[in-house]
């Protein structure tokens, strides 16, 4: 068989980060024009908050990939990094609005994050190769 010559790694773009950045500046003059005009209130400590967890969003869009290697796929994630053999996968499924999920032979399905529109197409191009 031939190598496989495609796209290794899946991750979000930049205009995910644009976005998530854009976000958190909206939560944050948000918290703090409000906390300006009457105080700390229950609505500027909620907008505070979700400027701090969408930080997290941000940390999230360069953290999390998926990366096709010889002999393994690897998920990226805040949890850490799992690595499944090709050996291991049976096939990969994707539906419309539904993430992607790859099948194992001993049976189990894992999600996987949904980063690109084609990757079920390049892991069974990887996985034939």
């Amino acid at each position: 068989m031939a190598p496989y010559g495609g796209r290794t790694e899946f991750r979000h773009g930049v205009g995910f980060a644009i976005m998530y950045v854009a976000i958190t500046a909206l939560f944050a003059a948000g918290a703090y024009s409000v906390w300006r005009a009457k105080g700390w209130t229950w609505v500027a400590i909620g907008l505070a908050g979700m400027a701090v967890f969408s930080v997290g969003a941000i940390v999230e869009t360069f953290v999390e990939r998926i990366r096709l290697t010889d002999d393994a796929l690897l998920v990226r994630t805040f949890r850490g990094t799992r690595a499944y053999a090709k050996a291991d996968i049976a096939a990969i499924a994707e539906a419309k609005g539904s993430p992607p999920s790859i099948r194992l032979k001993d049976g189990r399905w894992v999600r996987l994050p949904s980063l690109a529109s084609n990757l079920g197409n390049s892991v069974r191009a990887w996985l034939k190769s």
